[in-house]
């Protein structure tokens, strides 16, 4: 696949913060769209994407004393692009990159996300695209200066985040996964279980993050961050502080008290303890054990 020789527009380089679904980058999202130079797709436009302007709205986060409002239902808020990327790129959830996803990218995604900043009125883009489909590599030809802020998290509660959704009540169903077949030692350890539906969660997880890896492995390691959620919680500013660091962004002492009069929950990593029985947790720590081996021999 060619890469793009353009640039990120008028705008300065974009950030997209990645990862498995359930990572906890929302409130990574959060926090890093308070900042001042940075734009993002507003809940409005994910509602209408043929309408990039309502970005507009975006702007009353720069008035003092807004984020107290932050919550209320019709004000605009950070959301993941999902349905504005699926609008203005007909092939978006394409599991592959090829030439024609490429072109209609550049041709119709590219200018779109500049006409977002611009509207916003900040100097770059900010985006967070979790899960599937996973579109770094789509990312990293589009946007060659591009920053990658992959949030990580451990396993377990990823999977506990990922079984209150509805989607994961289906018991034992295990989706083909389009990449590469999942390794047999998965789907022995699998079956060994009893079809159980966290190992349902945990192959999806760690095969998406197999993924992911592979994807980011093709942009420049210099432009990428790993945070773990955990982190994140721990000491939002401190792991604020090393975004804006990796990308150049400068961090005044107003952006660092709205960070501060937020509230984050805190515990969150902890759940799964209370949400797992005893037979679950060692299903999910055979499991892990399984996937450590098998990356230390490969």
């Amino acid at each position: 696949m060619a890469r793009s020789s353009g640039s990120s527009g008028a705008g300065g380089a974009p950030i997209f913060l990645v990862g498995t679904g359930r990572c906890g980058s929302t409130i990574a999202y959060s926090l890093l769209a308070m900042h001042p130079d940075l734009a993002w797709i507003p809940s409005w436009v994910s509602a209408l994407p043929r309408i990039p302007a309502l970005a507009f709205a975006n702007r009353v986060w720069s008035l003092p004393g807004t984020d107290r409002f932050r919550e209320i239902r019709f004000v605009p808020k950070p959301v993941e692009p999902i349905m504005f990327f699926r609008h203005h790129l007909r092939n978006y959830t394409a599991e592959h990159v090829d030439d024609t996803v490429l072109s209609e990218g550049r041709a119709r995604l590219v200018p779109m996300l500049e006409r977002i900043r611009r509207s916003h009125g900040r100097a770059r883009f900010l985006g967070k695209l979790v899960g599937r489909p996973v579109k770094v590599e789509l990312l990293a030809a589009l946007f060659p200066d591009a920053y990658f802020v992959h949030v990580t998290r451990d396993l377990r509660p990823t999977v506990s985040s990922f079984l209150k959704v509805d989607f994961y009540e289906r018991t034992g169903l295990l989706d083909p996964w389009p990449w590469s077949p999942i390794p047999p030692e998965h789907l022995e350890f699998f079956e060994q279980a009893g079809r159980p539906q966290e190992l349902v969660a945990a192959i999806q997880v760690t095969a998406n993050l197999a993924e992911l890896n592979r994807q980011l492995a093709l942009a420049p390691p210099e432009r990428q961050l790993e945070v773990p959620y955990a982190a994140f919680v721990a000491d939002p500013i401190g792991q604020v502080r090393r975004v804006c660091a990796l990308a150049d962004l400068p961090v005044d002492g107003r952006y660092e008290r709205r960070l501060l009069a937020r509230r984050l929950v805190q515990g969150a990593d902890q759940k799964w303890m209370k949400h797992f029985d005893a037979a679950q947790i060692r299903n999910l720590d055979g499991f892990e054990a399984l996937t450590t081996n098998s990356t230390n021999t490969a």
